[in-house]
């Protein structure tokens, strides 16, 4: 592994010097010992980020620490843990094992090693519509244990992120416990629109002028592990996950009138509910044999227990019901996931195999207006290999996967066949540069509430409807990148663009007097993004020595949407900006963004602009904080827009007790003992998709 970026850190671990090899990358561990090494080391299918001491200051928790490092492209919120890559979700990891955000929090940053960013991971890591992978590699312990409690609550709305984590370790065994509860409630929340519907008899012009309504929802995620590790011959790992999901309100009350006549309206009210129970097991074993060689196998079965109940009214101002439409789902859903992994490492070079295997079935009971019972079977099977080297100066990833997937409905069975290559090229043009490259193509299947052979009433208008007869598309990813980075300062400059071939994209029609949503296999889709970014790590302000941190990064991307019955584009500027001032143990972080918007389809998805401060003290085990959300305005939007030539329309969402929202914080850890060397599982699978069908407006 060549060291391309090279600024002065601080290394502080453990007291005995000991090798560890992990995924191809010797670390060497050492107590007390300052040297220069690099904070950002680029591989050819990730980034290495290593903790500098300016970032270890006063970071309770990974959050904290990432927030800290100000890393390139990745957007961290560590007042709720919200994180984001290039405009996509995350998956983290721990020692490459799927992790919860609760998991993640737990984690003491004085045990990070380094943080690995797996940015457009591919099919190995079980979703392709991901932003980035995070996997964060933390050094392990001897006997003991550790009890860490997080909590940040607001005195002024009804907001909480609370966990506690423990972890217990005798001989070769470890047992965890994990308990995370999440929980929001509003009473200002409402949603303008104004709408026109070109239907086949007659013009609608209406708004919908939003009244204050309800929205609130808790989760609770309880997980029990089990770890027995046995040196470097073998590890079994076993988690039992709990997740309990309530929203009892996702309310909306609105005034509609015809633009045509604003003193005839009609009032409607929403009244909407979900819940779910979600246990899953989750098996893994891996198996070190001779000559380098690696065997993991997972097994995971989950059952998913879901309630959605809907009703919607449109009334007379005198209380005359005009329209009354109910629907009661339930839904139950059985799954199970296999998968096994061959490596095999060489002196310049690592050859990977793995296949997969889903089976699921799932019954949904549409009981109310529109009722109907759908039954839903489908399996997926994959294989992929991947080979990972280094000639000369050139570092090169290959890979290959192939699916098969089935899915039966109603008598109905589609079966699908994708090719997922991969080519990763990477090198250093000069000392303190770093040029990669990635094209891939990345086979898309429709999802489960896509394919049911279901439709639903939204309001007197509009219904959506599922479509069995979706096919699977591909998407073609060209991505470039350059860096450089010279002592405190580095400079990213990324070029991604996207084509979708045949994408699933919404349509919509009328038929008769109602408006029809549904989704059909469109032309093509594409965007260009173009995204710079520049950090300064520990600067030193006013005689202050490691003060400032500061991050500032935008873009612009452009859409292409291209229809079967239309043709939109796009063009969208955003930014976002990050700072951290570090004295003694104080520290103050803030944070400014205008997130991008996304055309797809026929609509804008316009995102929120985020404003976040908070100040805390750390001391030891305990740290204190006090946050604020917008500390200036005192609301909070986000919007949509159709482009629809039959059913344009605008929404604003609105939520009052967002604006100026202040949040407390109060963390607490401590240890005993020194935990063992559990070593951590490599891979991990989840099932969260119930296959009900969603209504998106």
């Amino acid at each position: 592994m060549k060291k391309v970026l090279t600024i002065l850190i601080a290394v502080t671990i453990t007291l005995s010097i000991q090798a560890q090899n992990t995924d191809s990358i010797k670390v060497i561990q050492l107590q007390d010992v300052e040297i220069k090494g690099a904070s950002i080391i680029h591989k050819v299918d990730r980034m290495l980020i290593i903790p500098t001491k300016t970032a270890l200051k006063n970071a309770y928790n990974p959050f904290d620490l990432m927030f800290n490092m100000a890393i390139p492209r990745l957007s961290v919120n560590p007042l709720n843990k919200d994180i984001m890559a290039n405009g996509g979700g995350v998956q983290l990891r721990i020692n490459n094992i799927k992790a919860t955000v609760d998991e993640v929090a737990a984690l003491l940053p004085k045990d990070i090693i380094r943080i690995e960013m797996i940015e457009n991971p591919g099919e190995r890591y079980g979703d392709n519509n991901l932003g980035a992978v995070l996997d964060i590699i933390v050094k392990h312990r001897d006997t003991g244990g550790l009890i860490n409690m997080q909590t940040t609550n607001s005195p002024n709305v009804l907001f909480g992120d609370n966990a506690i984590a423990a972890k217990y370790n005798q001989g070769k065994s470890q047992w965890g416990l994990n308990y995370g509860l999440g929980y929001r409630g509003v009473k200002q929340n409402k949603t303008d629109k104004t709408e026109t519907y070109y239907l086949p008899n007659e013009t609608i012009n209406r708004i919908q002028e939003g009244i204050n309504d309800r929205s609130s929802w808790a989760d609770q995620n309880i997980d029990l592990s089990y770890n027995f590790s046995n040196s470097e011959k073998y590890t079994f790992n076993a988690i039992l996950r709990n997740s309990i999901h309530s929203a009892p309100h996702q309310d909306a009350s609105n005034k509609i009138f015809n633009l045509s006549n604003t003193d005839n309206y009609i009032m409607s009210k929403l009244r909407s509910s979900s819940s779910s129970y979600s246990p899953a097991i989750d098996l893994y074993f891996q198996r070190l044999l001779p000559k380098q060689q690696t065997l993991t196998l997972n097994l995971t079965g989950t059952l998913i227990n879901t309630n959605n109940k809907r009703a919607y009214e449109e009334t007379t101002i005198n209380g005359v019901s005009l329209t009354d439409i109910t629907s009661d789902v339930d839904g139950e859903k059985r799954s199970i996931i296999g998968e096994a992994i061959y490596d095999k490492k060489f002196e310049k070079s690592m050859l990977s195999a793995g296949v997969r295997y889903y089976q699921m079935k799932a019954e949904n009971k549409y009981l109310g207006t529109n009722p109907i019972t759908s039954e839903m079977f489908q399996n997926r099977s994959s294989a992929f290999v991947e080979l990972q080297g280094q000639m000369k100066i050139l570092s090169y990833d290959v890979s290959a996967g192939l699916t098969r997937f089935y899915f039966e409905e109603g008598g109905q069975s589609h079966v699908y066949y994708t090719f997922s290559p991969t080519v990763k090229l990477a090198f250093s043009p000069h000392k303190d540069g770093y040029i990669s490259y990635r094209f891939n193509t990345d086979p898309q299947m429709p999802s489960l509430s896509s394919l049911t052979d279901v439709e639903q009433a939204i309001d007197s208008i509009q219904i959506i409807r599922g479509n069995p007869l979706l096919k699977t598309y591909n998407v073609y990813n060209n991505n470039l990148n350059y860096s450089f980075s010279k002592n405190r300062m580095m400079v990213m400059f990324n070029v991604n663009h996207s084509y979708k071939d045949n994408c699933i994209m919404e349509s919509v029609f009328a038929e008769g007097d109602k408006l029809i949503i549904m989704e059909e296999n469109q032309k093509s889709y594409q965007s260009l993004e173009i995204y710079p970014a520049i950090v300064f790590r520990g600067l030193t302000v006013f005689g202050l020595k490691n003060f400032l941190t500061l991050s500032t990064e935008g873009g612009f991307t452009r859409y292409w949407s291209n229809g079967k019955t239309y043709m939109h584009t796009y063009n969208n500027f955003f930014y976002n900006a990050q700072f951290m001032l570090n004295y003694n143990e104080f520290a103050l972080l803030g944070q400014f963004s205008k997130n991008k918007n996304v055309l797809m389809g026929e609509t804008i998805f316009i995102g929120e602009n985020q404003t976040a401060l908070m100040a805390t003290w750390t001391h030891k085990r305990l740290q204190l904080g006090l946050g604020m959300m917008f500390p200036f305005t005192n609301n909070y939007k986000t919007g949509i827009e159709r482009l629809s030539n039959i059913a344009p329309y605008t929404a604003w969402t609105y939520t009052k007790e967002a604006g100026q929202m202040v949040a407390i914080r109060i963390n607490y850890n401590f240890e005993f003992g020194h935990q063992p060397a559990a070593k951590e599982k490599r891979m991990s699978n989840s099932d969260k998709d119930s296959g009900i069908i969603q209504f998106d407006k």
